[in-house]
């Protein structure tokens, strides 16, 4: 079976969000069950918007894997402006930066919105590979409002907020 990257088609059932703000950002976004592959969170439709929410289209995918029993990991890579490049990129999630542009705790959002476990890869789900040290969070299969939370804060509030640029 080929991956979704590679242009084959392939059925998924898609269920959709919308992420608004006070700064034009009108984004629509889908959790996406794929058929034969690992479910993602992608957006949909830029509705509206500054230059800088065009990042969030090119940029913004959210995936999803399968963590050890069997219910969702998501890896908490969270969108940072790179002086080098002059946009933004993913970047590994830094808790206290996160909770500083949120303005409160993560975890404690996260935990509270129906996440089951918060924390580093291998402290959430054994991993012991270069990627245990990942920030992320396990969820049940299909919790839509932890998937739309941990999406809107690491991806537009992200950018919103001018994350990685010194201003």
């Amino acid at each position: 079976m080929a991956s979704r990257n590679e242009g084959v088609e392939q059925t998924g059932k898609l269920t959709t969000f919308r992420v608004t703000s006070s700064d034009e950002l009108n984004l629509i976004v889908g959790l996406i069950e794929w058929e034969n592959d690992d479910p993602e969170v992608a957006p949909i439709d830029l509705i509206s918007g500054l230059q800088k929410h065009r990042e969030l289209v090119r940029r913004g995918r959210m995936s999803i894997k399968i963590s050890q029993d069997g219910k969702w990991l998501v890896v908490l890579s969270v969108m940072k402006y790179s002086p080098t490049k002059q946009y933004f990129t993913l970047h590994g999630g830094v808790l206290e930066d996160i909770d500083s542009f949120l303005g409160h705790s993560l975890r404690e959002f996260l935990l509270g919105s129906g996440a089951l476990r918060f924390g580093t890869r291998g402290e959430i789900d054994g991993d012991t590979s270069k990627t245990a040290k990942q920030l992320a969070v396990v969820i049940e299969p299909g919790d839509i409002e932890t998937l739309a939370i941990a999406y809107t804060v690491t991806r537009p509030l992200a950018v919103i907020n001018d994350y990685g640029l010194d201003v």
